[in-house]
């Protein structure tokens, strides 16, 4: 049994937080796989027919397949790294924003992404706080 599990073999509350934000990336992944006008319309872009949305989508759709294989084995290591990267998307989308090269209901992408590396950095925190108890 994986260390970080608890006695019942459940995933640790960063572990499925993880989880949670791969499934999360899928859903946006296929969404955008499937119907990529309507999504870069909601954010002010042009519409395509160009083959790249799909490619993009195809590779986030993969992404939250490993964020979801990693949180199933605990990978601290990947877990931790996600705190520190995932909010990053937010100075990148403001940035952006400020640049006037999208609309600003693009930033709700980079909120979703800083909430959810809040979310686990704080169940990273609690769970080394038993941990140490």
């Amino acid at each position: 049994m994986n260390k970080e599990r608890d006695r019942r073999g459940r995933l640790s509350g960063s572990a499925r937080s993880v989880l949670a934000y791969g499934v999360y990336i899928i859903v946006v992944g296929a969404a955008f796989l499937l119907f990529p006008n309507v999504g870069l319309r909601l954010m002010g872009l042009k519409t395509t027919t160009e083959v790249w949305i799909h490619i993009m989508s195809w590779f986030v759709i993969w992404v939250g397949i490993y964020y979801i294989v990693s949180a199933l084995s605990e990978s601290r290591a990947f877990i931790r790294a996600t705190v520190f990267g995932r909010p990053t998307f937010i100075v990148f989308s403001s940035v952006i924003v400020a640049l006037g090269m999208i609309e600003p209901v693009f930033l709700i992408f980079g909120a979703i992404d800083l909430a959810t590396a809040v979310w686990t950095f704080l169940l990273m925190r609690s769970e080394k706080k038993i941990a140490a108890a």
